[in-house]
Order: structure tokens, then C-alpha cells, then sequence
């Protein structure tokens, strides 16, 4: 046993004394004797028996004391005791489920690691672009059958942030914290500093490596540029992670629904650990990928994919009680002014039912009723067509809240219309994802004299609002469809409610509005990089490479094509150091950091074992002085 202070057992010396005092102790024993018979008998023998040794000690007293001295040399020794107990009570077990644990049997050999580590109480995170805690506070039974679920993500592995989430957690000390990784992508301090930072905690870190060296090729970047003739060139670096030369066969293929499916071929000869660049030209809208055909140890880096809107001439239909012989509204005059959009506007639709379908082949209706409402025909027709997965967008003005007629639209509006109010106090301003839509549309310089009081529904999505009044803009889904509410009113003249159809921007609010309505945006909001997180306002329907989801948010976690908000985002790894699987020492866990970890180790301590010693001595002095008191000694 290891001590504190080992000088502090000489205390045990003190044994000797004791045991010397006892045995020569005298033990008198009242008898009665003639005075004459014992002077006679100390004359006879000066040296009284009872003084001799004893050959054994019986008094209670004497163990008593004989216990004290012992333990109070173990107090002062201090035996520093291992704290087994609490370590194998409490486990934190952090497992690399990047890309480069892809490569065969590292994520198995990490999963059974995992499992031997377990505790009686378990915490599962698995360490992706972000921690992912996958249970805490379990036992494990249970986190055996999570780490056995566990798979590797096409992202990268941030493993130092994965440790200080898990040591700044005050949940975690006197844990034990086991890392287990293949370590190829290190982006932090020194093993040994974390190893400083836990024990400074109380926590005991243990790094444990998984995987050896093996070939991969990989795409590791790719960007898209403009041509201006609606096609883009692509540019991509190929990298042979190999100490051998390898030719790979690049292929393009691409899938549009404007022309027939083509395939291109570039093969490529790198040397060993070469890079080199690929252009591909004239790619075209819709989805695309590149691929490099030859097998390797990871998958997911060996395609990238490139996703690019498809803008086609757009079709709409106003619905209006206005005439647009004699005058045009200023919503008709800016959409009709948009690039790629054909406008019809019509009073009502036909009552033949053999007619029906001509409005199937709008992409979006807009109705604008100031003054008289829609025929009730019509407005059956509308609802349908909204209800079938068709974009609508209804203007919120006095003839939609004061026609009964018009009340049938309300069932597919993302709002609850209450009444008309008058109050020019409220400003319009852009809330959640509408921040990002409208931006760059200033809403200062508007003001509202009335507006209908609306409350969205439940599930619906608020772009814009009056500060204080209700939205303005508000969207929710229907089937594979939108209905929006825009309850900025395009009355002009004395009567109008506003004033923001006269302000610079009005155009570009309806060209946001519609691009964001027919999933259409920037090149770079459709290809991504793995790892990323995007939150919304309210559950969103997600198409990943895997499965369909309804969230709040979406992980890009695997390479591939995610479908939401009418956009197809491509989501690629384009992550060198997660590609790179050919190194050995990839973590330097082996001569003088070995020797560090041992000493960073907390795992003894003297204090507890003596606190329980004092309560003893004390509890043993304490009989002691009864004893004493019971003889009438004290």
C-alpha cells in the first residue's frame, strides 16, 4: 500500500512503551495479613513476585490503547487508496463516428472498446462536426445497445470539442472519460493538455486508437461557376491518399428535365500522394454527379454531388376584380415586369367543368379582390387547386374579410382573419426565416393605415409581421403546396392602406417572395458541405439520402440529395483530413505523452481513507477516558 507521508508509521514505535508498561505493571490484590507476617515477608524478599514480567496482558484498557496509537500512525501515513469504485461507476465514452471511420472494422473495433469501458452509470456521445450526445445517465445494458447502433456520418470529427463539452460539464467529475478515435483529423491543442485540463476536474481522460493505414482516393473540393448561357463549369480536386500511383476513372453524369441524360468520362492519373484538378463545362440545371469509379476504403468522398436549380418559364394566374384594360394594380404591373414569368389575369375562371383543367397548368394563383369577390365557382376551383399541392397566394384586403362569398378561401389560409383594424402606429418588420428572404428590403419607409387582424395557424410560418398586430406574410403547407397569406393591401389612391406598393423595393419583395415560394436561390444555398445544421421556425418535411422526416431542423450527416422547401441541396464531405486514412501515428500516444497520461491520472487520494481513521481514534479515545473514569483513575 502506498502512503502520503510513509515517515509517519515510526509512530508505530511507540507500541513498545505501551506494551513494556503493561506487562511490568504491578497488580496489588487486597488481602488481609497480620502486620507482624508482612513486615517479615519484605524482609525475606525484597523483590515482590507481582513485580516480575507478566507472561500475558488482560486488561482492556491496554487494547484500547494499543488500537489508538496504531490508527493514529496510519493518520498520520495517510495510505492513498485508489478510487476503483468511483471510476468504474461513472463512464463518459466519446466514439469518432466520422467519415474516416467508415474504413472497414474501425467503427466495429471501436464499438467493442466502447462496451468494455462501460460502467454502472454511462454516458454515449458520439463525436461528429458536433457533439452528439446519444444517452446519459444510463446503464450498460442500455448503452451497449446504443454503441451497438452506432454508424459512421459523412462529417467530420471535432474530438477536441467533443472532450471539453464533456470536461466543462460539472455533471462529469470524478468520471472516467474514455476517447476512442482513429484520430485522423486533430484539429486542437496536445492530447497532454486535455489530459491537464480533466484531471484539473477531477476526471481521469484515457485515449484509445483505433484503425491502420489504407489507400482511399477521394474528391476533396469542387466549386461552381457561371458561364451566363444558364450551364455552369465545374471544377473539382481529385487526391490519391496512397504511397503508390493510381489511374482513376472520373465520370460525370447528369440528370435534367430539360435535356436527356448525358455521361462524360476523364480519366486521371495521379502519382503517389498527387492532387489534380478536373473541369467539367456546360453542366446543366438539375442534378449532376461526379464520381470517381474506382472502389476504395471510404465511399462517401469518392461522388460529389452538384445540384443546380432548374429555372423554366413560369406560369400565373390573378385572379382580380379589376380591369386591366383601364388600369393595372401595382401587383400586376410588378409581377408582370419579372424575367421568366407569363402573367394571365382573369376576372373569374369557366363554369364548364370541361374547362377545369386549364388551370392545372399555372404554377401559382394570386387573387387580388378589392372591391367584389370571386364567383363561388371560382373560388371552389381555387381551393381545390390549392388543396391538389398548387402554390397560392391570397392579398388580404377589405373584400376578403367583408364578402361572405370569399370566406370559402379561408379553410386553406395559413391565418385566422378576426377584423379590420385602423392604426398607423404599427411598422412592418421580417421574423425567422423571412430575415434571410427579405434581405436587403427595407421596410422603414412604410407605414399602414388599415390592416385585417389575422393570427396564424398552428404549423403555419410567419416571414413578416406588424410589430405587435399579427403577420403580414405567412406560410404553411398543403400536400406538396403553399398558400400564402400577404396582407399588404394594393388599394391606391385616397383609399389605400398603405403605401408600400409606391416604395423602390415592392417589385423585389414579390421576386423574393416567389423564388423562395418555387424553391429557387442562390447556387451556393443548394451545395453544401456535410456537417452543417439549419434550424426553422416549425417543422419542416425533409427528403434525406435515407429517409423522410418532419423537423424543426436539418443535419447534412450523410453525402447525398436532401429535398425541402422546394429546393434539392446537395450535401458533400469535401474534407481532406477525413479522406486522408493512408497515416499510422496519427495521435503520438506512445513514449513521453504515455508517461504524461499516467501521471495525469487521478486516481488516489488519502483524504477519504483518513477522514474515517480520525472518526475512529476519536471514538477509541472516548471509551478510553469511560474506562479511566469507571477505575477512578481520572
Amino acid at each position: 500500500m502506498d502512503y502520503e507521508f510513509p515517515m509517519g508509521l515510526v509512530a508505530l514505535a511507540g507500541i513498545i512503551p505501551l506494551v513494556i508498561v503493561y506487562l511490568l505493571k504491578p497488580r496489588p490484590k487486597p488481602i488481609i495479613l497480620p502486620s507482624l507476617m508482612f513486615v517479615r515477608n519484605i524482609s525475606r524478599n525484597s523483590l515482590d513476585s507481582r513485580r516480575k514480567p507478566s507472561k500475558k496482558i488482560t486488561d482492556p484498557l491496554f487494547f484500547l490503547q494499543l488500537l489508538a496509537l496504531i490508527l493514529m500512525a496510519f493518520v498520520i501515513a495517510g495510505p492513498l487508496l485508489e478510487n476503483i469504485t468511483e471510476n468504474s461507476e461513472r463512464v463518459v465514452v466519446i466514439i469518432d463516428s466520422s467519415a474516416s471511420m467508415a474504413v472497414p472494422d474501425r467503427i466495429e473495433a471501436a464499438k467493442s472498446i466502447a462496451i468494455e469501458c462501460l460502467g454502472k452509470e454511462n454516458t454515449v456521445i458520439a463525436a461528429e462536426s458536433m457533439p452528439v450526445v446519444l444517452a446519459k445517465a444510463i446503464d450498460a445494458a442500455s448503452a451497449e445497445e446504443i454503441i451497438n447502433d452506432l454508424e459512421s456520418k459523412d462529417t467530420s470529427g471535432e474530438i477536441p470539442e467533443a472532450i471539453l463539452t464533456v470536461v466543462n460539464d460539472e455533471g462529469n467529475q470524478k468520471a472516467k472519460i474514455v476517447v476512442i478515435s482513429d484520430f485522423e483529423n486533430w484539429a486542437g491543442k496536445a492530447p497532454e493538455t486535455y489530459m491537464k485540463i480533466a484531471r484539473a476536474k477531477n476526471m481521469e481522460l484515457e485515449f484509445r486508437q483505433v484503425g491502420k493505414a489504407t489507400s482511399n482516393y477521394a474528391i476533396i473540393g469542387g466549386y461552381l461557376k457561371d458561364q451566363n448561357d444558364g450551364t455552369y463549369e465545374y471544377t473539382c480536386t481529385v487526391k490519391n491518399f496512397n504511397n503508390e500511383s493510381v489511374k482513376l476513372d472520373v465520370q460525370l453524369e447528369s440528370k435534367s428535365g430539360l435535356i436527356s441524360t448525358q455521361k462524360i468520362s476523364k480519366p486521371t492519373s495521379l502519382g503517389e500522394f498527387g492532387t489534380q484538378q478536373i473541369k467539367f463545362s456546360s453542366i446543366p440545371q438539375g442534378i449532376s454527379t461526379v464520381e470517381i469509379l474506382n472502389k476504395d476504403s471510404v465511399s462517401c468522398d469518392n461522388t460529389a454531388w452538384i445540384s443546380i436549380p432548374e429555372i423554366r418559364l413560369k406560369q400565373m394566374l390573378i385572379l382580380t376584380d379589376l380591369d386591366p384594360a383601364v388600369s393595372k394594380s401595382p401587383l400586376i404591373t410588378a409581377l408582370s415586369l419579372m424575367p421568366g414569368l407569363k402573367v394571365d389575369v382573369q376576372h373569374d375562371l369557366p363554369a364548364d367543368d370541361a374547362k377545369y383543367d386549364t388551370i392545372e397548368k399555372y404554377d401559382t394563383i394570386v387573387i387580388d379582390c378589392e372591391h367584389e369577390p370571386l364567383p363561388a365557382s371560382t373560388i371552389k376551383k381555387v381551393v381545390s387547386y390549392a388543396q391538389s399541392g398548387k402554390d397560392l397566394i391570397v392579398i388580404g384586403n377589405g373584400c376578403l374579410y367583408n364578402s361572405s362569398e370569399m370566406h370559402e378561401l379561408y379553410p386553406v389560409l395559413p391565418v385566422e382573419i378576426s377584423s379590420i383594424e385602423e392604426d398607423s402606429s404599427h411598422t412592418i418588420e421580417t421574423t425567422g426565416s423571412g430575415t434571410q428572404i427579405f434581405e436587403g428590403i427595407s421596410f422603414n419607409d412604410v407605414y399602414t393605415r388599415k390592416y385585417l387582424a389575422v393570427v396564424p395557424r398552428e404549423n403555419a410560418l410567419v416571414l413578416a409581421e406588424l410589430e405587435g398586430a399579427g403577420p403580414v406574410v405567412c406560410t404553411w403547407k398543403i400536400n406538396n403546396g403553399t398558400a400564402t397569406y400577404v396582407g399588404i393591401s394594393n388599394t391606391a389612391g385616397n383609399e389605400a392602406w398603405n403605401n408600400f406598393p409606391t416604395v423602390p423595393t415592392y417589385p423585389v419583395f414579390w421576386a423574393k417572395l416567389l423564388k423562395y415560394l418555387w424553391g429557387i436561390g442562390d447556387i451556393s444555398e443548394t451545395n453544401v458541405n456535410t456537417g452543417r445544421y439549419q434550424a426553422f421556425d416549425q417543422n419542416v418535411r425533409v427528403k434525406t439520402p435515407g429517409e423522410t422526416i418532419s423537423n424543426k431542423f436539418v443535419y447534412y450527416d450523410k453525402c447525398g440529395l436532401y429535398e425541402l422547401n422546394q429546393k434539392t441541396i446537395a450535401a458533400n464531405l469535401y474534407d481532406s483530413t477525413e479522406s486522408n486514412t493512408f497515416t499510422e501515428n496519427r495521435l503520438n500516444l506512445t513514449g513521453e505523452s504515455k508517461d504524461v497520461q499516467k501521471e495525469d491520472l487521478y486516481t488516489k487520494s488519502p483524504d477519504k481513507f483518513r477522514k474515517y481513521l480520525i472518526y475512529t481514534v476519536l471514538l477509541l479515545l472516548i471509551l478510553e477516558n469511560v474506562v479511566m473514569f469507571r477505575r477512578r483513575i481520572i
